[in-house]
């Protein structure tokens, strides 16, 4: 990857105080393909694209407006239909920068055929600012909560009933947070301490709770809105200086308990 490419991705998102170094770590994949465009001999513009699905395109900000994305666009869709895909993507969970086009850029993919197929936020929480003693929680009075030991089939069980395609991230215990109802599993996440991702540059050590979930039947309960809490506040006792929400539908839900949306992202579908 050409240090160009951060230069320019710098310059477009500036808020991701990243270091080159992260950068490339983040979006170097052997399975990309790497588009630019050259003007007087510098390149201009970028996308970095991963079976289709785009996941950064960034023109320098001076040379917006003037139809330089628009040719990235049909390149990409030229050496897509060539390779016999029939759509393109935005985003593509793969990615360790945007899963989706950022809603300040979704207007360029609106206007060239992208249709919209929903989208998420992404939040965190400064833990310096983080007291769960203030919260108004509930789950506890009907909830026990903890990490998990017992069986992993048990977790895998419940965690099925959320989100089948979760059940492959389930492999570690003493990664999992619970809360149960009379020993029964009620709600889950994981709770990691070492997130590397676009905001480490920035704020320093980052840790995540993902994969939050609740067995329907113990929904509406406050169990992992407390859950979620508790495994914040074990991310502050660890030293993390934030708290990192990824790929959410629900940020109202994470607000109650001190989270913020900073970005926005919008997925999008092209078929050629």
């Amino acid at each position: 990857m050409k240090k160009e490419y951060f230069e320019i991705f710098s310059a477009c998102f500036p808020e991701y105080e990243m270091t080159q170094k992260r950068f490339f770590d983040l979006m170097h994949k052997d399975s990309c393909l790497y588009y630019e465009i050259k003007e007087d001999d510098e390149i201009c513009a970028f996308a970095i694209v991963e079976d289709f699905a785009i996941r950064l395109l960034c023109v320098t900000p001076s040379k917006q407006g003037r139809g330089i994305g628009t040719r990235l666009i049909e390149q990409i869709e030229k050496e897509a239909k060539d390779r016999g895909f029939d759509k393109l993507i935005t985003g593509g969970v793969s990615s360790k920068l945007f899963i989706g086009a950022p809603s300040e850029s979704w207007r360029f993919f609106e206007k060239r055929g992208f249709v919209s197929e929903g989208g998420c936020d992404e939040m965190i929480l400064d833990l310096n600012d983080f007291e769960f003693e203030k919260l108004s929680l509930h789950g506890s009075d009907i909830a026990d909560y903890g990490w998990f030991d017992g069986d992993m089939k048990d977790i895998k069980a419940a965690v099925s009933l959320v989100d089948e395609s979760w059940t492959q991230y389930f492999t570690k215990p003493e990664n999992i947070y619970v809360g149960k109802v009379q020993g029964e599993i009620a709600s889950f996440c994981m709770v990691d301490t070492n997130c590397q991702n676009y905001l480490t540059d920035k704020y320093g050590k980052v840790g995540m709770p993902g994969c939050v979930g609740t067995v329907p039947k113990f929904r509406d309960k406050g169990i992992a809105l407390e859950m979620v809490a508790r495994a914040t506040r074990y991310l502050k006792t660890q030293g993390m200086d934030v708290s990192f929400i990824y790929y959410t539908g629900v940020p109202k839900w994470y607000e109650k308990i001190g989270y913020r949306t900073f970005l926005t992202e919008c997925f999008g579908t092209k078929h050629l």
